[in-house]
């Protein structure tokens, strides 16, 4: 735990964590001057499991904002990015809206089986990490963002799956099916990966980023794209249990995220042969499943335009600062829709990066309004609530076959954590808790009467008749 001294990051962080798995290895925090900003910053070394289960440690970074110092028995927001490291620069953007920032370290070599790149590590880091942050004894559980972009665009997904409650997701080109995915990447290999490869800029980028991922991929999930780890660490299986409001962006030119898993006839024109539907691809079925047909009509779709002025990738000197052009997203679904995709129509895809231009989504409508919009009854689901109660009675949900859960005693402190804050919102919350536990199967009605009775019987609400067992 942090030394006994004067600053004021370290004397908020003294017996801030609820940490009830002994997870925490190292903690130190520091107050820093970033782009005339004061921000409290505390670097955080914990442990966590890999796939197979075996243990490791990972590192993370959380930004604080010096308002926390006046006013440290409130509570703030938090921005949560997922996947890759956030540079300095955009956490400071954060904290400059009054958000706490988190995010995990770029993982040192060798440190997590089987890689560190967030589609081939999995989610286990970001899932012990947000249980450290929601018990925070001044974070808001009911106002947290899960952010991230391309594979931590599929971290964002794959933590808000598993995180009760939550503010909203604003994943940033995200990979949806991770069976497709490995589908597209095995196909390119052999044309970037050869002695001679294609006379284009991209493939020693390329090249770079996509073998270690298949490495990876390879030995977490095995070469058949039909094994079931494949499909069981994909979001479109998760997304009946990703409850809060979406707002996913991608684009029609993308080619290491091929809209194709996203769905298909969104934008007009054809992808040239560059990109191939999943049957051209592989026999394993799932490669099949799009997130559109998932949500089956629960998104609002939306083509957003290439904005005026952005530069196109090709016109860039790629070894200067890149001179990004904010994509404003919609602030909100329409029709009480619960997800938002946003496809920018940028041509068709060919051999290269995600975008045609250098854009870079602008999600903050879109967090301001779900902020202030607060949690929705309707977040809790049967489908939500039967993954809590897994998580409560130590049963794997994500992939069985695969170790995803945290230890116990932190698994049932976080559920319990994530129950309350929600039954506490209002009477409607609680009620429908109430109502959905008594729908759920008998041998997941494990919550101790103690709890059922807090949850229950709120002063105002009465209590409500439901049997722990």
């Amino acid at each position: 735990m942090p030394q006994n001294d004067d600053t004021w990051v370290k004397r908020l962080m003294a017996d801030a964590f609820d940490d009830p798995a002994d997870r925490i290895v190292e903690l130190r925090a520091e107050e820093r001057l970033e782009a005339g900003v004061g921000v409290g910053v505390v670097t955080l070394r914990f442990t966590a499991e890999d796939l197979r289960g075996d243990t490791y440690e990972a590192t993370a970074r959380i930004y604080l904002p010096a308002a926390l110092a006046d006013e440290p028995s409130t509570t703030a927001t938090v921005w949560f990015n997922c996947g890759y490291e956030l540079a300095d620069g955009r956490a400071v953007e954060q904290v400059r809206r009054g958000r706490i920032v988190v995010t995990p370290c770029e993982p040192a070599p060798g440190e997590v089986f089987p890689g560190p790149n967030p589609l081939v590590r999995g989610p286990n880091t970001e899932y012990v990490l947000a249980h450290l942050v929601r018990g925070l004894s001044f974070v808001d559980p009911t106002a947290i963002v899960y952010a991230g972009g391309s594979a931590g665009g599929y971290a964002a997904l794959m933590t808000a799956a598993e995180a009760f409650p939550a503010t909203a997701a604003v994943p940033d080109v995200p990979v949806v099916n991770l069976t497709y995915q490995g589908a597209h990447l095995f196909a390119t290999l052999p044309q970037i990966a050869s002695e001679a490869p294609p006379d284009h800029p991209a493939a020693p980028a390329l090249r770079q980023v996509m073998v270690p991922i298949a490495e990876g991929w390879r030995l977490a999930y095995g070469e058949k794209l039909t094994a079931p780890g494949w499909s069981a660490h994909s979001p479109v299986e998760h997304a009946a249990r990703i409850t809060c409001p979406v707002a996913a962006v991608f684009s029609s030119a993308d080619f290491l995220v091929p809209l194709e898993q996203v769905g298909t006839d969104i934008v007009s024109g054809s992808p040239d042969g560059v990109i191939k539907a999943a049957p051209d691809l592989t026999d394993a079925e799932h490669a099949t499943v799009r997130l559109l047909d998932v949500l089956d009509g629960r998104a609002d779709v939306r083509v957003l335009p290439v904005p005026p002025g952005a530069p196109a990738m090709a016109d860039l000197d790629l070894t200067l600062p890149m001179p990004e052009t904010p994509l404003p997203v919609p602030e909100a679904p329409a029709d009480g829709r619960r997800w938002l995709v946003a496809v920018v129509d940028e041509g068709p895809a060919e051999l290269g990066g995600h975008w045609r231009h250098a854009l870079v989504p602008d999600f903050e409508s879109f967090v301001t309004r779900a902020l202030a919009d607060g949690v929705a009854a309707d977040q809790l689901t049967r489908a939500k609530l039967d993954q809590l109660l897994d998580r409560y009675r130590g049963t794997e949900w994500l992939a069985p076959g695969y170790r995803h859960l945290d230890r116990p005693e932190a698994e049932r402190r976080d559920v319990e954590r994530g129950l309350r804050a929600y039954c506490a919102l209002s009477p409607a919350h609680a009620r429908r808790f109430a109502d959905l536990y008594t729908q759920t199967d008998h041998d997941r009605r494990v919550l101790p009467d103690g709890l059922l009775k807090d949850l229950f019987g709120r002063p105002g609400q009465g209590d409500h008749p439901v049997s722990a067992r």
